[in-house]
C-alpha cells in the first residue's frame, strides 16, 4: 500500500505544478478534488484502479495537454483488448492488429462496447481525457484497447471479458466476445503499425508518398498539379529546414499552382516548424498578424528565403493535428491565406501548453503536464479550429475502401 500512495502522490505532486493553480479558488478546488479521489487509496488497490485514479486526476484540469495514459504502463498485470479503434466524425470503428480475431475487420462500426452505447462510452471518456468532446475521443480512441481504461469506464464484463457489437459494411450486426490479454509492453507495437497502415488508407495518397523525398518525420512530393507535404511531427531541425526549402524548389520548377501541408496526425512539437513556410510564403502571410511569434522575433521580420510560392495553399488537418500543428494551421489559414481542408480540431486556440514529462515511480505510467497558459496566436481565440472546406472521413469510406484525401487531389489544381 505504500508503493500504490507513493505513485499517487507523484502525480499529485506534479500537477500541483500546473499554472491554473496559480489561482487559489482553483488550487482549493483541485485539493478537494484530489483528497476525495484518494481516499480509495488508504486501502489495498488493484494496479488498474490506481491507473484510473491517475487519469482521473489528470483529466480534472479540462486541458488536452495535462493527461495520464495507462496504456505505456509497464506493471504485471497490464492488459489489453486485441483490437484497436478509431473515432470517425460519425462513430468508432475497429481496425486489426495482427492478432485481432478474424470476425472482426477494419472498418466495422461499433455500436456498443459489453452494451454500453458508443455514445455514452464517448461521454464517459471525458473523466479520463481533457479537452473537449472531439479530443477526448480522439486520445480516448488510443487508449480503449487499455485495460485500466476499459475497467474504468465500465465497459469489462463479468469474468473480465468485453464484447463489441458491430455493424459490418454490409449493415449485418455481430457480436464478438473477447478477452483482455497479457500486454508485456507489447501493444503499441501493433497498435501503432495498425494505425499508420489505415492512416496510409484513408488520409493519404500513399502511392505517390512512397516514391517521394522522405525524413523522420516528413514526406513530400510535387507534380504540375500540387506540391504534397506531409509532417508527422513538427521538429525543428537543419534536415527538416532542407526539405522545406528543396520542396518549394521543386514546386517553382513544376510551375505547381497548389501546396499541399499535410497535419492530419501530428501531434506538434517544436512550434517554430511554422518558420520554414513563412520564410517561403508571399508576405502577405507573414503581415497577416504580428503575433506570429517565432524564436526568431516576429513572423513579419523573418527574411524571405527563395523561391516564393504565391499560388494556392491548403493545409489537411484532423483530430489528430494537436498543439503545434494545430498552431500551424491557424497561422497559415484565414482571410487571404491559406485555407483548412478536414475536420475539425478539437483543441482551443488559445489555452495551456509547453509540457513536462513524467513516468510514474511504480506503475510507469507516463504523464505529462502544462507548464504555461499559451495565448491565441490570430483573433479572438476559438475553443477548436473548424475546417473551412469540410473533408471528412467517415463510417461509410473506411467500409468500402474510399480515401477522400485522394478524391480531392484529383481535383486539383
Amino acid at each position: 500500500m505504500a508503493a500504490q500512495q507513493r505513485d499517487l502522490a507523484f502525480v499529485v505532486r506534479k500537477l500541483e505544478l500546473h499554472p491554473m493553480l496559480t489561482n487559489a479558488s482553483k488550487r482549493r478546488a483541485f485539493t478537494a478534488f484530489a483528497d476525495l479521489e484518494l481516499r480509495a487509496a488508504k486501502s489495498p488497490l488493484p494496479k488498474w484502479r490506481m491507473a484510473e485514479l491517475e487519469e482521473r486526476l489528470a483529466a480534472w484540469f479540462r486541458d488536452p495537454h495535462t493527461f495520464a495514459s495507462p496504456l505505456v504502463g509497464n506493471y504485471p498485470d497490464t492488459r489489453s483488448l486485441p483490437v484497436a479503434f478509431q473515432w470517425l466524425t460519425d462513430g468508432l470503428v475497429t481496425v486489426r492488429m495482427p492478432d485481432t480475431p478474424p470476425s472482426i475487420a477494419t472498418g466495422d462500426r461499433v455500436l456498443a462496447i459489453s452494451s454500453v452505447p458508443t455514445k455514452t462510452v464517448a461521454q464517459r471518456l471525458k473523466s479520463l481525457v481533457g479537452g473537449d468532446t472531439i479530443f477526448a475521443q480522439h486520445l480516448g480512441a488510443n487508449e480503449l484497447l487499455a485495460f485500466p481504461v476499459l475497467r474504468a469506464l465500465g465497459l469489462v464484463k463479468t469474468g473480465g471479458r468485453v464484447s463489441l457489437r458491430l455493424e459490418r459494411a454490409d449493415a449485418r450486426t455481430i457480436t464478438v466476445e473477447l478477452d483482455v490479454r497479457p500486454q508485456s509492453g507489447g501493444v503499441l507495437k501493433a497498435e501503432a503499425p495498425a494505425l499508420e497502415r489505415f492512416f496510409a488508407t484513408y488520409e493519404l495518397p500513399e502511392t505517390a508518398l512512397q516514391e517521394g523525398h522522405r525524413g523522420a518525420f516528413w514526406t513530400w512530393y510535387a507534380t504540375a498539379d500540387y506540391g504534397f507535404f506531409e509532417m508527422t511531427s513538427c521538429v525543428y531541425d537543419a534536415a527538416y529546414r532542407q526539405a522545406v526549402t528543396a520542396f518549394f524548389k521543386q514546386v517553382a520548377d513544376d510551375h505547381s499552382p497548389v501546396v499541399v501541408l499535410d497535419l492530419q496526425q501530428n501531434g506538434g512539437g517544436d512550434s517554430d516548424a511554422a518558420i520554414p513556410w513563412l520564410e517561403h510564403l508571399s508576405p502577405l502571410y507573414k503581415a497577416s498578424d504580428v503575433r506570429l511569434r517565432t524564436s526568431l522575433g516576429y513572423a513579419p521580420t523573418l527574411p524571405p528565403v527563395q523561391p516564393i510560392f504565391a499560388g494556392q495553399l491548403y493545409v489537411l488537418q484532423s483530430s489528430g493535428t494537436f498543439s503545434s500543428a494545430m498552431w500551424l494551421a491557424d497561422a497559415l489559414t484565414g482571410p487571404g491565406l491559406g485555407v483548412r481542408v478536414g475536420s475539425t480540431i478539437g483543441e482551443p486556440t488559445a489555452g495551456y501548453g509547453n509540457v513536462a514529462e513524467y513516468e510514474t515511480p511504480v506503475l510507469h505510467v507516463y504523464f505529462q503536464v502544462s507548464k504555461e497558459w499559451l495565448p491565441t496566436i490570430k483573433g479572438k481565440a476559438q475553443p477548436n479550429l473548424p475546417a473551412q472546406m469540410p473533408l471528412n472521413l467517415t463510417v461509410s469510406d473506411v467500409q468500402h475502401g474510399v480515401n477522400p484525401v485522394a478524391r480531392w487531389l484529383a481535383t486539383l489544381p
